[in-house]
C-alpha cells in the first residue's frame, strides 16, 4: 500500500498545514526537485510527490520530525551589499541633552553586524556635517543593495515634513539649515538605486510653531523632492505631534517642548541600559526573529503600542517585494572591499564617525 493509503487521516490533515519552508526541508531530504512558492497548499503537493516516489509512513515521519526541528531562514533576495547608517544626536548645544541615542545605536549596530551589515555610526553632528557624511557613504553603496538609516535624537515636523535636528539647532527660530529632512535622506538613497531602503526615525514629531519659527516656514518651497527606486519602508517611532520616549526621563527647561524633556546628570550614564529607548528596545528584541522586514516592523510596532508610555508608531510602505534583513549578500568578498572603501572615505570624519 502507498504512503497516502497507510497514513492516518489525522496525520494527513496535519501535513496539509505544513508551511512552505517545512515542505522545502522535507523535499530536500527526500531528494524531490521542486519548490512550493507557486502553490497555495504545499503540503498536499508534497504528499502526492512522496507517495509517487514510494516513501513509507515511517520515512515520512522521520522527514517530518527533522523539518519541525529545523530553523529555516528564507532568502528573498541577494543584495550586492547591506549597509546601515546609524545616527545618534544626544549632546545638543541649545536643546536638552538626550540619554539614550548613543546606547541605542550601539545596540542596534551590534545586532545588524550579526546579520551581515556594514555599520556606519555617526554621532553628534550639525545638519551640514551629517549631510556630508551620509552623502559620502551613500556615494559608495552599489546598486541593488540594502540601505538602512536609523536616527535617534531630537526631531520635529512642519506641514508633514519630518526633520532631524542637528546639535546646533536653537530652541526658537529654527531654519532649514539646522535640519536634515526626510525628503533629503530619500533623495540621497535614490542615487544609489537601493533594492531596499529602510528609514527608521526614533524622534519626537512635535509640530513647530509658525510664529516662533518664521524662517523655516518661509522656506517651505525649498523642501527637497525625492523619488523611490524600489522597495521603501519608513518607520516613525510615534505619530504626528507626539513625543517618543526614552526609558530614562529627566526633566530640563531648555527644549522645544518643556513638557517632554530629558537631561543627563552626573552619574546617569551608569543607569542607561542597551536599547534604552522604547522603540529600539522593541526593535532589538525582534531582530533575532527571521521575518521579512514588513512583518518585522509590524511586530515591533505592536510591541511598542503595549509599552508603559503611550506611543503609537507608524509605518509607511512603498513596494510589495518581500525582503529580509537576513538575506545574504551575493559575494562576501565584495562586502570586505566595500567596508575598506567606506572606512577610507570616512577617515576625514573620524571624530564623528565609526565604520564597522
Amino acid at each position: 500500500m502507498s504512503l497516502l493509503q497507510n497514513l492516518a487521516y489525522k496525520e494527513y490533515k496535519h501535513s496539509l498545514s505544513l508551511s512552505h519552508e517545512q515542505c522545502e526541508v522535507i523535499a530536500k531530504l527526500a531528494d524531490l526537485k521542486i519548490t512550493f512558492s507557486e502553490t497555495k497548499c504545499p503540503g498536499e503537493l508534497l504528499m502526492k510527490l512522496l507517495d509517487r516516489k514510494g516513501y513509507s509512513v515511517p520515512q515520512y515521519k522521520q522527514f517530518l520530525t527533522t523539518a519541525l526541528h529545523t530553523k529555516t531562514v528564507l532568502t528573498y533576495y541577494q543584495p550586492q551589499s547591506k549597509v546601515a547608517i546609524l545616527i545618534a544626536n544626544d549632546n545638543y548645544e541649545h536643546l536638552s541633552k538626550l540619554a539614550t541615542p548613543s546606547k541605542d545605536c550601539e545596540s542596534l549596530g551590534s545586532s545588524l553586524r550579526n546579520l551581515g551589515f556594514i555599520t556606519v555610526s555617526i554621532r553628534n553632528t550639525t545638519s551640514v556635517e551629517l549631510k556630508a557624511i551620509i552623502a559620502t557613504v551613500i556615494g559608495l553603496i552599489p546598486e541593488n543593495s540594502y540601505c538602512l538609516i536609523f536616527y535617534a535624537g531630537h526631531g520635529c515636523e512642519l506641514c508633514n515634513t519630518k526633520c532631524l535636528l542637528g546639535i546646533d539647532c536653537p530652541s526658537e527660530d529654527i531654519s532649514l539649515t539646522h535640519c536634515v529632512t526626510e525628503n533629503w535622506l530619500l533623495q540621497e538613497v535614490y542615487k544609489c538605486r537601493a533594492e531596499l531602503c529602510i528609514l527608521l526615525m526614533d524622534m519626537c514629531r512635535l509640530c513647530l510653531d509658525r510664529n516662533s519659527n518664521p524662517d523655516i516656514f518661509n522656506n517651505l518651497c525649498n523642501i527637497e523632492e525625492y523619488s523611490i527606486h524600489s522597495n521603501l519602508l519608513i518607520g516613525y517611532s510615534t505619530q504626528s505631534s507626539k513625543a517618543a520616549y526614552e526609558v530614562l526621563q529627566i526633566e530640563c527647561s531648555t527644549t522645544i517642548d518643556n513638557e517632554v524633556t530629558y537631561e543627563l546628570k552626573t552619574g546617569d550614564m551608569d543607569k542607561i541600559v542597551p536599547a534604552a529607548s522604547q522603540y529600539v528596545n522593541a526593535l532589538c528584541s525582534r531582530l533575532t526573529e527571521n521575518f521579512d522586514v514588513n512583518t518585522l516592523l509590524d511586530k515591533v510596532h505592536g510591541d511598542l503600542e503595549c509599552c508603559m508610555k503611550k506611543q503609537r508608531p507608524i509605518k509607511v510602505q512603498c513596494g510589495v517585494s518581500k525582503r529580509s534583513l537576513y538575506d545574504p549578500v551575493k559575494d562576501s568578498e565584495d562586502t570586505i572591499v566595500l567596508l575598506s572603501k567606506i572606512r577610507v572615505a570616512c577617515e576625514k570624519f573620524h571624530n564623528q564617525c565609526d565604520v564597522f
